[in-house]
């Protein structure tokens, strides 16, 4: 039994962390990261009301538009999968999601009880303080219903100019050369 242990132990240790297990870490390092900008942000302030205002931001507010729009200055604004789909949009194919922090599981419950007209579930200390991920793209990574119909309307327009070419290509006569005696 001890050679079984042995292997899986090394299995464990040469085993590649998941991509899950990545964006978690990544979120844990943004979180420290936000957690200390927000300190030293309390602790510079100039007045109390400034202090009180730093205190009220939260951790997600923080890695948002403190830490990813520091380095992706053109974004916008962020939303779910499923908010793009709503407004027709389309997330480019290979775009990698931002990671934040997402609505308490037992907070989650509620909600989808409430739109569900049913009563408020039984929940426990950890689902009230278990947080999970939440995986959100840039408007910078999809492709508005308005830039596809854009880009359709390109399209349509280069298509019809290759057509007229070709039709006028087809329809002008050869030159004629013309003798003067």
């Amino acid at each position: 039994m001890g050679n079984n242990n042995n292997r899986n132990n090394e299995n464990n240790e040469n085993k590649q962390p998941t991509n899950r297990e990545q964006q978690f870490a990544r979120l844990l390092e943004v979180t420290a990261e936000a957690r200390a900008i927000k300190e030293n942000l309390i602790n510079t302030a100039k007045t109390a009301e400034q202090a009180l205002f730093y205190e009220t931001l939260t951790i997600n507010h923080i890695i948002l538009n403190m830490i990813y729009k520091k380095d992706n200055p053109e974004i916008t604004e962020f939303k779910k999968f499923r908010e793009w789909k709503q407004e027709g949009a389309t997330v480019r194919k290979g775009a990698k999601a931002f990671v934040i922090w997402g609505q308490p599981v037992a907070a989650q419950r509620r909600e989808e009880a409430k739109q569900k007209g049913q009563p408020q579930p039984e929940t426990d200390q950890a689902d009230e303080t278990r947080f999970p991920m939440c995986y959100i793209f840039a408007d910078t990574q999809v492709l508005t219903k308005e830039a596809k119909e854009a880009a359709k309307m390109e399209a349509e327009a280069e298509r019809r100019a290759t057509e007229a070419a070709a039709i006028f290509a087809a329809n002008t006569p050869e030159p004629v050369a013309i003798t003067i005696l």
